[in-house]
């Protein structure tokens, strides 16, 4: 039988074998936003997700359900507003009880991964790991999806060549790349009203890219994990 690797998948007999074998737990950060007409609004997440998925196979870890809710203001239609200074508390504190709550189950590293690049997410994730390291029972690392990625030039983008190809990699059946035939990306107005930023996911992304990127940051983050995990050992 495979081993599984998704929390709520676990039975509790499960959850406890996995975390004596490998006591890393993976933490999925996103949004709900607009990223062009071929990509799904949860493509933030489901990056980092899948991408966590694969850590969880190769090294061994638990995957916890992701997080969907993150800084995001509504700068299109379609897109979640959930970002101002009244909500800030509330995103920090429901990543601080993730983190916290993983610790108590017996987690001692927690890595937490926002695929939704900006900083005020993965500030709020590092105040998590803080909170954790206070309890002198565990340790972490926040981090952007693409800042352990080494390999190429290829860099972070908004729904283009670089999310593209990871979302054709990782769930090709949620990519419809016939939506944007006609997209202007020549221009700033043009690239705005598509919500395309970056190379020309039309011309420079494929799943051959995706799957090279996705396959080199698990390995990192897995490399992580065990040198975090080291440190508590040492």
């Amino acid at each position: 039988m495979k081993r599984k690797i998704c929390y709520e998948e676990m039975l509790p007999h499960e959850l406890d074998e996995a975390v004596a074998r490998f006591p890393v737990g993976y933490c999925a950060f996103g949004s709900l936003e607009w990223h062009g007409r071929h990509l799904p609004l949860g493509n933030d997440t489901l990056k980092a997700y899948h991408i966590l998925i694969k850590t969880a196979e190769k090294f061994g870890g638990v995957v916890v359900p992701p997080t969907y809710w993150g800084f995001l203001s509504k700068w299109h239609p379609w897109t979640m507003n959930f970002f101002d200074e009244s909500r800030k508390s509330l995103i920090e504190g429901l990543y601080k009880s993730i983190f916290l709550g993983l610790v108590d189950v017996g987690f001692r590293v927690v890595i937490g991964v926002t695929g939704h690049d900006v900083e005020p997410q993965k500030d709020a994730i590092q105040k998590a790991v803080e909170a954790i390291k206070k309890t002198g029972k565990a340790t972490g690392f926040a981090m952007m999806e693409g800042d352990l990625y080494d390999l190429t030039g290829d860099r972070m983008d908004h729904a283009a060549h670089w999310e593209t190809s990871l979302m054709m990699h990782l769930r090709p059946e949620l990519v419809n790349m016939s939506r944007i035939e006609k997209e202007d990306l020549e221009t700033e107005e043009g690239r705005k009203e598509a919500g395309i930023y970056g190379l020309d996911p039309r011309t420079h992304a494929s799943p051959e890219l995706g799957k090279k990127i996705a396959n080199r940051i698990a390995e990192r983050i897995g490399r992580k994990a065990q040198e975090l995990l080291a440190t508590l050992e040492g």
